[in-house]
């Protein structure tokens, strides 16, 4: 639960205009579940490798929502003989990015920041395809029917993609001493996806420290946009122009941008940091009771909540397998939050503007960091 405002406003002192609106999209159409045929041919120094398999690409939402699968073969010859399986797995939700590890059987949890803004802002990169081939000088050279589709032939210097409303049905790559295709053998558009496709394995999860709940998130991409906004009505009466890339700010101009793009954050902080003191503590209490994962992880969610209101950093203790060590850890974690809280808390009732709450928790105000 991240207290401090300076990197997120500082950074936002170059942020171009954002618009909040609907329209969210990755893809062309609303939801698909497409099977491919994965054949790759390598050879290089008395080595070859022929690796074969199959790949599912599943999305809903217009691709808010999507998994990437592979599982695949690989036979080494030459010099040495080897077989290998390979198998990949990854998963979008709504910025929440999981990468499965099948080696070391461990799910890696992180955030997506620039989908966070792409979702808030309601943006259309449901062209970014063909954007891609337009960067490689690719031609459109036909059409292709692949499992019952139409799609558009698109070929680059050592690339052919066949496009159906923007989603690959085939991908070729053909250069010097490496071959490599992906056809679609199956391919259902616009249909309704079931749940279960987006299931993960049940390994354990290692969350990245700058995690936050997708609805954390949200809120924040929100609050953010508003904040511009704000920024935007304010800069006209300070004659600052922030697409301007030759315009200097002074640091007084520096500070009033802050505060601006801070106010709606710090009314937050005023009206709720007092509820996340109180369920900390309830919390700490909770805790120290709890004698299983489902009871402890309950006792969070109350905190999780008030962050989640305020946009901030959520919780992600591990759980599984309760003990008295994973108790005290939590405890503890719980303690040092209390206890920087409790100066936070003192500065925001203290102060009416950002940067004084800035200068109050952390000591200074520093663009460069």
């Amino acid at each position: 639960m991240n207290r401090a405002l300076s990197t997120i406003l500082l950074l936002a002192i170059s942020t171009l205009p954002l618009l909040a609106q609907e329209g969210f999209k990755r893809y062309p159409v609303e939801s698909a579940t497409i099977l491919y045929d994965v054949d790759t041919v390598g050879e290089s120094s008395g080595l070859k490798t022929h690796t074969r398999g199959v790949a599912r690409m599943v999305f809903d939402h217009w691709g808010a929502r999507e998994v990437k699968e592979e599982d695949s073969t690989e036979v080494q010859t030459g010099d040495f003989n080897e077989t290998r399986n390979r198998r990949s797995l990854s998963k979008i939700d709504y910025g929440t990015i999981y990468s499965i590890d099948y080696d070391e059987k461990v799910t890696y949890k992180t955030r997506d920041r620039d989908m966070d803004a792409a979702i808030a802002e309601g943006k259309d990169l449901s062209g970014e395809n063909f954007a891609f081939l337009k960067d490689i000088h690719a031609q459109k050279v036909g059409t292709r029917t692949i499992v019952g589709l139409t799609c558009d032939l698109w070929r680059g210097k050592d690339q052919e993609v066949c496009l159906y409303q923007g989603i690959p049905l085939k991908i070729s790559i053909h250069s010097e001493g490496f071959n490599s295709s992906r056809t679609a053998v199956y391919a259902k558009i616009d249909m309704p996806v079931q749940e279960s496709e987006f299931d993960l394995p049940h390994f354990p999860i290692i969350i990245d420290d700058d995690y936050t709940s997708n609805a954390s998130a949200r809120t924040r991409s929100e609050d953010y946009i508003a904040a511009v906004d704000d920024l935007h009505a304010a800069l006209k009466g300070m004659e600052i122009d922030l697409t301007d890339t030759n315009q200097t700010l002074t640091p007084e101009q520096e500070k009033e941008v802050i505060n601006v793009l801070g106010k709606r954050y710090l009314e937050k902080q005023k009206r709720l940091l007092p509820r996340l003191k109180e369920a900390l503590i309830q919390a700490r209490k909770c805790i120290t009771d709890a004698n299983d994962s489902k009871t402890a992880e309950a006792c969070i969610q109350p905190v999780n909540a008030v962050d989640e209101a305020l946009g901030d950093k959520t919780e992600n203790f591990t759980y599984d397998d309760w003990n008295a060590t994973k108790r005290q850890t939590i405890a503890t974690s719980l303690d040092a939050e209390l206890q920087y809280l409790n100066v936070t808390i003192d500065c925001v009732n203290k102060y009416d503007k950002t940067t004084d709450v800035i200068v109050c928790t952390e000591g200074t105000i520093n663009p460069s960091e």
